[in-house]
C-alpha cells in the first residue's frame, strides 16, 4: 500500500448557523433542567459494578463460606449491573419507570421470605 492510501481524508465539517446551534443548547438544557426538576430516580452503573465486584471478593466470599457452608451468590449483582446499563439507553421517565417498577418487585420479593420479626411474633 502506498503511503497515499493510508492517509486519512479529512473531517468534513458542519456549519450550523448561530440560529440552529442556540437553539440544539436550548433544547438540550431545557431537557437537562426538566430531568432535574422531576427528581427521577437514577442508578449509578460504577456504583452497581463496585458492587459486583466486591460480591465477589475474598473476604465477602470468606464471610459468606463461614455463616453457610457455602459460595456467595453473585449473580443478583450482577443483574442488578445489568439492568442499570440498560437503562442507560432510555429516556428519563421510561428509567425512572424501570427502576421504581424493579425496586418495588425487589421489595416484595424482599417482604414475602422470613426474617426476625417472624420470631418476635411467635414468641408473643
Amino acid at each position: 500500500m502506498s503511503s497515499e492510501q493510508h492517509q486519512k481524508e479529512p473531517l468534513k465539517r458542519i456549519e450550523l448557523s448561530a440560529e440552529e446551534f442556540d437553539a440544539g443548547s436550548k433544547e438540550l438544557f431545557d431537557e437537562i433542567d426538566k430531568e432535574n426538576k422531576n427528581n427521577y430516580e437514577k442508578c449509578s452503573a460504577v456504583e452497581a459494578f463496585d458492587n459486583f465486584f466486591r460480591c465477589y471478593s475474598l473476604g465477602q466470599q470468606a464471610i459468606n463460606y463461614y455463616r453457610y457452608g457455602a459460595k456467595k451468590d453473585c449473580s443478583t449483582k450482577w443483574e442488578d449491573f445489568k439492568f442499570c446499563l440498560s437503562t442507560k439507553t432510555k429516556s428519563a421517565e421510561k428509567a425512572d419507570a424501570m427502576i421504581k417498577e424493579r425496586k418495588a418487585i425487589k421489595e416484595a420479593i424482599r417482604r414475602s421470605k422470613p426474617n426476625s420479626e417472624d420470631v418476635w411474633e411467635g414468641r408473643g
